[in-house]
C-alpha cells in the first residue's frame, strides 16, 4: 500500500483546505505544513526526513513547495504529483530545480511530477500578487528565445527552437489581446496557467533552462545571492518583470548597433572578486565564468542576424503597456533595492553562471 507524505505551507493550506474534503488530510499518511520556507537545504532535509516510510510525495504549492518537492523525489527516487495553488512561476513541468546551496543559486536536476492538478477554484483564489508573478515569470519568454539564439550564433552553443514552437501561437495571443484581460478572468487564468505549463515542458524538452532562464534571470540570481533578505521579501515573477524590462532594454541597444564586436573579459574583474559577493560565493562565480572563457566565437553576418533577432524581440515600451495594464510594479525600487544597487546587480550578473546572454555585449 502506497504511503503518501503530504508537503504544502501553511499559509497556502490556509488559503486552500475549502477546496479539499474535511477526511483529506486524515486519509494522508504524514503531512508536513513548513512556514514561509525556501527552497534551500533546511527544508530539503525536513522533507528527506519525513518521507521516511513514505513512497509517493503529495505537495501544494507553487514555486518553493514544487521545487523542494521535485528536488526530493529525485534524491529519494520516489515519485511525486502536485495541486497547484497559483500561476505564479513556471517549473511546473520543469525537469530542474532552483535551490540555493551554500548561498549560491542554482538550477540542479529533479523529477517530473506524476500529475499537475490545476483546479480553477484554487487558481481563482490565488493572491493577486501570485498571479502578478506568473505574468511576471511568463513575459520573459522573448527575452530568452533573443539570448539564447545569440549565445548560438555567436558562439555556436546548443539551441533548439521547438520550445519557442510550444508556445509562441499562445504568447502572441496574450501579447495582442491582454488589454481585454483582468487578473480574476477564467479565460486568463486558463490561458496563464497554459503558458506557464508549457514553459516548464519547454525546459525539460530542451534539457535545461535555457529557453526561460538567460539575462533577466541571471540579474534576479545576482541580487536574491547579493541581497537574499531583500529578496526573500519578493515573489520570484515580481523581480523578473524588473529585470527583463533592463534585458529588453539591452537587447535593444545592441540591435542598434551598426557592428556587433564579441568580447569575454579575460580578467577576473577586481571589482567583483573583492566586493560583491561574500568569498565562497565568489570562488563558485570564478569557476562558472571560466567555462564562459572557454568559448570560441564563430563568424556571423550581423546585418542578417540583426533582423532575425529583430523579430523575435519585444520592446520594453509594449513590455511596460502590458505590466501597467496589470498595475504590476516595474522599478527597482518596487524590489526594496536603489537605482545604483540595481544596477550593481545587472553589471555584475553576467559573472554568475556560465550562460552566455546580452550582458555579456
Amino acid at each position: 500500500m502506497t504511503k503518501t507524505l503530504f508537503v504544502t505551507d501553511r499559509k497556502i493550506w490556509q488559503n486552500c483546505q475549502k477546496f479539499f474534503p474535511e477526511s483529506f488530510l486524515i486519509s494522508n499518511a504524514k503531512n508536513l505544513f513548513l512556514t514561509n520556507p525556501k527552497a534551500d537545504e533546511k527544508n530539503l532535509k525536513k522533507i528527506s526526513v519525513a518521507t521516511t516510510g513514505c513512497d509517493f510525495i503529495l505537495a501544494l504549492g507553487s514555486g518553493t513547495i514544487n521545487d523542494l518537492c521535485k528536488f526530493t523525489s529525485l534524491q529519494k527516487n520516489i515519485p511525486y504529483s502536485i495541486f497547484a495553488s497559483a500561476p505564479s512561476m513556471n517549473g511546473y513541468l520543469s525537469k530542474n530545480a532552483s535551490i540555493t546551496i551554500s548561498g549560491h543559486k542554482k538550477t540542479l536536476p529533479a523529477t517530473l511530477p506524476e500529475a499537475v492538478f490545476c483546479d480553477m477554484r484554487i487558481l481563482k483564489s490565488a493572491p493577486l500578487d501570485l498571479i502578478k508573478a506568473g505574468i511576471g515569470d511568463s513575459l520573459c519568454f522573448y527575452s530568452c528565445w533573443f539570448d539564447w539564439y545569440l549565445s548560438h550564433k555567436l558562439l555556436g552553443t546548443k539551441f533548439s527552437k521547438k520550445p519557442f514552437n510550444l508556445l509562441v501561437e499562445r504568447m502572441t495571443f496574450f501579447v495582442q489581446n491582454f488589454r481585454n484581460f483582468s487578473l480574476r478572468d477564467e479565460e486568463f487564468l486558463k490561458l496563464l496557467i497554459e503558458i506557464l505549463l508549457l514553459s516548464g515542458e519547454g525546459m525539460t524538452m530542451a534539457g535545461g533552462s535555457y529557453p526561460a532562464s538567460q539575462s533577466e534571470h541571471l540579474i534576479a540570481h545576482a541580487i536574491e545571492m547579493k541581497y537574499p533578505k531583500i529578496a526573500e521579501k519578493k515573489l520570484h515573477g515580481e523581480v523578473i518583470a524588473v529585470t527583463t524590462l533592463t534585458s529588453a532594454r539591452v537587447q535593444k541597444e545592441i540591435l542598434q548597433r551598426p557592428k556587433l564586436r564579441l568580447f569575454i573579459s579575460e580578467d577576473w574583474p577586481q571589482k567583483f572578486e573583492q566586493n560583491f559577493f561574500p568569498k565562497e560565493i565568489t570562488q563558485q562565480c570564478v569557476a562558472e565564468y571560466r567555462q564562459k572563457q572557454l568559448l570560441k566565437p564563430k563568424k556571423f553576418d550581423w546585418p542578417k542576424l540583426k533582423q532575425e533577432l529583430q523579430k523575435i524581440h519585444l520592446d520594453e515600451s509594449l513590455l511596460k503597456e502590458i505590466f501597467s495594464h496589470f498595475k504590476i510594479k516595474i522599478s527597482p525600487r518596487s524590489l526594496g533595492l536603489s537605482s545604483e544597487q540595481y544596477q550593481e546587480c545587472v553589471a555584475n550578473a553576467k559573472f554568475i553562471r556560465n550562460r552566455f546572454t546580452c550582458l555579456d555585449l
